[in-house]
């Protein structure tokens, strides 16, 4: 693993044991690394910009991301066809570049009536404060039954530290292995040397996947 330090209030094994801790879900020493008005930024993704749920035969609209990128659907909404094929539970993800039109058919909360929407797709990063993020980790750490996370690279550059990891897990020992490589960007308090904001960065291959 190479490292680069220019000037950082946290070090190498700091950002590593935080990252380590994450997805082991220990919420006691992630605690202790993050500061009250800490923010995760998820990766960003090319889609909607909502999260639904299928029930009884469509895409119900559970919430939207941002308010003031997605003003065309509402949560209660449900989601019936999209361009042109009948949603099922194995409906794949919406797949492409940002502005790309999405033909929509949707039946709107509390009304029967269908209603054809073409929605184009955008860029959608959100967020979670200190607790959404603690709640989850424990949840996602919870459905595994082992796994290994390995620092690639940590780069330091005054109060932030780019880190690009590797992460593989199984839910069952001996189990089928599942894998993702992350990049993220850590931003340090150089006053508290706490964590006040994670932001989940484009790889080459997310970026590259949203022009298929």
């Amino acid at each position: 693993m190479g490292t680069f330090v220019i000037s950082s209030s946290l070090n190498e094994d700091e950002i590593s044991l935080f990252i380590e801790s994450r997805y082991a879900g220990d919420d006691s020493t992630v605690y202790s690394m993050i500061s009250e008005d800490y923010k995760y930024y998820h990766t960003p993704y090319i889609g909607l910009g909502i999260f639904t749920e299928y029930v009884d035969g469509s895409l119900l609209v559970t919430g939207i991301v941002d308010d003031s990128l997605q003003t065309m659907l509402s949560v209660g909404d449900r989601i019936s066809e999209i361009n042109g094929k009948v949603v099922s539970i194995e409906s794949p993800t919406i797949t492409g570049k940002e502005k790309d039109v999405q033909s929509l058919i949707v039946t709107r909360d509390g009304d029967s009536t269908f209603t054809e929407l073409n929605i184009p797709l955008i860029q959608v990063q959100y967020y979670q404060n200190d607790s959404l993020f603690l709640f989850d980790m424990k949840t996602y750490a919870d459905q595994w039954s082992e796994f290994h996370v390995d620092i690639l690279d940590i780069v330091f550059e005054k109060e932030k530290a780019s880190v690009y990891y590797h992460w593989e897990g199984s839910k069952t020992e001996n189990g089928q292995v599942f894998h993702f490589y992350a990049m993220e960007m850590i931003h340090i308090n150089k006053k508290t040397d706490l964590i006040y904001k994670v932001e989940g960065l484009w790889s080459e291959k997310q970026f590259r996947d949203q022009f298929k």
